[in-house]
């Protein structure tokens, strides 16, 4: 079975394509909504607290993400930070997830910072979801209920779209045009072939 790790930066349309695997019965972990869940166990929670202050534990003494969010979304070293608590319990979760999969070709994780993070190496193939600028951040805008300021705050701290493509065995074109699902299922064929 080979893990094929789907990346691209914020706004690009990894969900879209992500929801289109599924559609051809392909196991999808999404390690973004994994995280977020992570940061409600205890020990991530106190890890945080340790490394960034007791101010981003609320009253109810869970993360207050949206303070979390403004501290590591100016802060680039304190993001390393947040995803060296958050990212090896990730990829652990992923990897016990991978042995309840069966009879299939591939299995996908779905993260945003997947260079980032540099756990690249762990994967067989790697897609990437393109979008221009101006579509990304409209994107986001009207998804997250935030700034534009806000939009480009969060995507200093990502990997150039350029650098990734490079890097990428696949690239999905999301410009709102060229149609998302051809493109897909060509990369499905060539997976379920290898």
């Amino acid at each position: 079975m080979l893990k094929i790790g789907l990346t691209g930066n914020i706004g690009s349309g990894k969900s879209i394509v992500s929801g289109i695997f599924k559609i051809l019965q392909i196991p999808v972990y999404n390690a973004d909504y994994n995280a977020k869940l992570f940061l409600d166990k205890p020990k991530v929670i106190l890890k945080i607290k340790n490394n960034f202050g007791a101010e981003v534990i609320d009253k109810f003494g869970k993360i207050n993400r949206k303070y979390l969010a403004e501290i590591v979304f100016t802060d680039a070293a304190k993001l390393r930070a947040l995803n060296n608590i958050i990212h090896p319990t990730v990829v652990n979760n992923f990897m016990l997830w991978i042995k309840e999969q069966k009879n299939i070709p591939y299995v996908i994780m779905e993260s945003a910072i997947l260079f980032e993070t540099e756990y690249s190496d762990l994967f067989d193939k790697i897609i990437v979801v393109t979008s221009p600028e101006n579509i990304r951040i409209s994107r986001v805008m009207k998804r997250d209920n935030i700034t534009e300021a806000d939009v480009k705050k969060r995507m200093k701290n990502q990997m150039k779209e350029k650098d990734k493509i490079k890097k990428a065995d696949f690239v999905i074109v999301n410009n709102d045009i060229d149609l998302v699902i051809p493109q897909v299922l060509k990369i499905h064929k060539a997976l379920c072939g290898s």
